[in-house]
């Protein structure tokens, strides 16, 4: 007699695999996305198929090992700097070196739609593929090492295998190519749970290695909510070639203090009073929680425990942390009201440009269509960065002394490109020309 565990568990498993099979443009179990017929070409603008199956785009190069740089051929080398971006999903820590005047000689990502959007906004450069393959030969030499190496490993919201999860190994790599390349300085970016992993040992264990390769390391915990509305708490790792404190006798990094400027999500909303930023009734619909979709979410345990982080009801206040699982109505998703006529509740996610802003993102990057806020949510706040880095490259000489050690003045103009072009970007600058940085005004772990 045949056993019916077995064949619940058989349809399971079958149910799993048609799961994964599905579309991720429509959910549609009986084509993958490149023949989706809902969805609209990235490349040629013709509906009925993704980039993946545009007959009109050129075949990917077959060479992921190399990093193309057709930025740097059109003679954009002028800089002050040199730097290499490891995991560098959509390019946030390139978006604030660029700006402080570094040049980028090499990039790896493996996620094929953050090595699009890559593209799109940094002249057509193309990451290299999986690090693991890269020998450190084929990668120039730099000033500065960056990168924020995968957090699922140490994530309190995963099962937080650290160093025994794959993942956690990458960050091998890096100290692979700081021990070989030998660049003056270092940053990297992880989440809260890396610090605390294991009652702070892996952490530990983590900073012995990248001492080892001969750099003076320090971290720091810090939250993107002092400048950007959005709570989002990292831990920052800096480290400074040892020869280079001894050489000129420098004090070494310290990270920088923040301004609070206690923003709230209405800094970022797009806005019904200003035509030119407010949403369309496609997009507006498209964004709403349905009837059904709100009920799920307000029936779900986190939701009843902690309303406050599905439904931010007072604007004046910031997000909680954008995830990279934010969609319609998962755990991770936080909503605010929908500006309407009546009095019917209704709640709708950000919008991808809006969750752009949060992170600090200019207006002008462009977002593609595919995965936005996956690829938001595993990314840096650039702003943040600048005020990060800015005395980093101070204590290797790599900055100009007209600009100030705090970074400030180039944060500030990321700021402002980051919010909406309306009254509000007029209401910000008034805001942060009453900040002022001085020197002094930094902390130390």
């Amino acid at each position: 007699m045949a056993d019916p565990s077995h064949d619940d568990e058989e349809m399971r498993q079958k149910k799993k695999k048609r799961k994964r099979n599905r579309c991720y443009q429509c959910g549609a179990s009986d084509h993958r996305a490149k023949d989706c017929p809902s969805a609209t070409c990235q490349h040629c603008g013709r509906p009925g198929h993704s980039v993946g199956g545009c007959p009109d785009k050129p075949p990917a190069p077959v060479d992921r090992g190399q990093f193309q740089s057709n930025s740097n051929k059109k003679g954009n080398v002028a800089s002050l700097f040199t730097y290499i971006e490891l995991f560098a999903g959509m390019g946030g820590f390139r978006v604030a070196l660029d700006r402080l005047g570094g040049r980028c000689v090499f990039a790896s990502e493996l996620d094929r739609f953050c090595i699009a959007n890559y593209q799109v906004n940094f002249g057509g450069d193309r990451p290299a593929g999986d690090i693991t393959r890269i020998q450190s030969d084929w990668i120039p030499s730099h000033d500065l090492l960056v990168g924020g190496f995968p957090c699922q490993p140490f994530s309190c919201s995963g099962k937080q295998r650290g160093l025994q999860d794959p993942r956690g190994q990458l960050f091998r790599e890096i100290v692979r190519i700081l021990q070989d390349k030998q660049p003056k300085a270092f940053l990297l970016e992880n989440v809260r749970g890396l610090y605390l992993h294991n009652q702070g040992k892996t952490y530990q264990l983590l900073q012995k290695e990248l001492e080892a390769c001969g750099y003076v390391v320090k971290s720091q915990l810090l939250d993107a909510v002092n400048l950007l509305p959005q709570e989002r708490c990292r831990l920052f790792i800096a480290g400074i070639r040892k020869d280079l404190l001894a050489d000129h006798n420098k004090q070494g990094y310290q990270f920088p203090k923040l301004p609070d400027l206690c923003r709230g999500v209405e800094d970022i909303l797009h806005g019904n009073k200003t035509p030119e930023d407010e949403l369309s009734k496609e997009e507006l619909e498209s964004l709403t929680l349905t009837p059904n979709q709100l009920a799920k979410v307000q029936a779900q345990k986190y939701t009843q425990e902690h309303p406050e982080a599905r439904f931010l009801m007072d604007t004046t206040k910031p997000a909680k942390t954008l995830q990279s699982s934010y969609t319609k109505y998962m755990v991770g998703s936080q909503f605010v009201p929908v500006q309407d006529n009546d009095n019917t509740p209704a709640w709708r996610r950000f919008s991808s440009r809006e969750a752009a802003r949060l992170q600090g993102f200019p207006e002008a990057f462009q977002l593609c269509q595919q995965r936005p806020y996956h690829m938001l949510g595993n990314a840096v706040a650039p702003p943040l960065i600048a005020m990060i880095v800015a005395p980093l490259l101070h204590c290797i000489g790599a900055l100009p002394s007209t600009t100030t050690t705090s970074g400030w003045d180039i944060t500030r103009d990321m700021l402002l490109a980051a919010s909406p072009n309306d009254p509000r970007r007029e209401k910000l600058r008034q805001q942060l020309t009453e900040v002022d940085l001085g020197k002094s005004e930094t902390t130390t772990t």
